[in-house]
């Protein structure tokens, strides 16, 4: 994200989702997770104290791992994936743990990312994806995410990313209490 200038947006999108949920819905869980070369979760506090950095690497399928063990904390929740990202996948995680990196996107981490959004799909979770660039091979990995999940495609303007994602989130949530104001 820090070659596209998205880091901040995305930054302040994820700090002021996780306020709504914990200050008006707290029956509600959030986690984040970050991810470059790997994921991990982020609290709050941790995330708000980060820089950008430039790391080679876009580790979807690590990422959409450790969503999967948070998802699973909570077997009577209904599980959703907001999903913010710049690029296509372009790292994955070898046998030994470690990274490995490949632009253009190799087949393997093509396909482990996918299997990781099948893992994510047969535990009935909806994965939406907010795409920050229209590079054709990111358009067609989101859209084949799409395909397989039955999740949505969002494209916002960077500049509106944090009204998307608000929005989203209020819409889906609206289907499970009376009035959302």
């Amino acid at each position: 994200m820090a070659l596209r200038g998205t880091w901040g947006v995305a930054k302040s999108t994820a700090l002021a989702l996780h306020t709504l949920i914990s200050t008006k819905f707290p029956q509600d869980t959030i986690h984040l997770v970050g991810f470059s070369d790997y994921a991990r979760q982020l609290r709050p506090v941790e995330l708000a104290g980060l820089d950008s950095e430039v790391v080679q690497g876009t580790n979807l399928q690590h990422a959409l791992m450790i969503a999967g063990r948070l998802l699973s904390k909570y077997p009577d929740s209904e599980p959703v994936v907001l999903l913010v990202t710049d690029g296509e996948p372009t790292a994955h995680l070898m046998r030994n743990g470690a990274p490995a990196f490949s632009w253009p996107p190799t087949p393997e981490t093509l396909e482990l990312t996918l299997a990781e959004v099948d893992r994510l799909t047969r535990r009935g979770a909806t994965i939406n994806v907010f795409m920050l660039d229209d590079e054709p091979r990111l358009v067609q990995f989101v859209d084949e995410v799409a395909r397989r999940n039955g999740g949505r495609v969002l494209s916002p303007d960077p500049g509106t990313l944090g009204q998307y994602v608000v929005r989203d989130y209020l819409r889906a949530r609206g289907g499970r209490r009376r009035t959302v104001r």
